[in-house]
């Protein structure tokens, strides 16, 4: 059932990357870690976090603290890992992710 969803996933990446914002993965990353990278954990660092998802979409600091947001891209995926079906916000003290909720 796990190699459904890994095959039907890679099928989706292949078939929405010519209108991506972001370049997908290539199929040797997924087979080698078909549910992304290392999930979000409150105490990460931002560079950690630009390290695996790249610069997100949009930061705001109007609120006094500095909020990230990542647009989910895939929203008909199966699973969801990282921001690619959802959209995330990040919240942050200073350098350090304090907490993190979908939207």
């Amino acid at each position: 059932m796990r190699l459904s969803y890994l095959v039907l996933a890679v099928i989706m990446v292949f078939m929405v990357s010519g209108c991506a914002e972001i370049e997908p993965p290539n199929p040797a990353k997924i087979l080698q870690k078909p549910l992304g990278e290392i999930p979000l954990r409150v105490g990460m660092t931002k560079a950690e976090i630009v390290s695996q998802w790249g610069e997100p979409d949009l930061k705001d600091d109007s609120s006094g603290r500095e909020d990230w947001v990542y647009r989910g891209r895939y929203s008909g995926l199966p699973i969801d890992r990282g921001y690619l079906s959802k959209t995330k916000h990040l919240y942050f003290d200073g350098d350090y992710l304090v907490g993190f909720d979908d939207k």
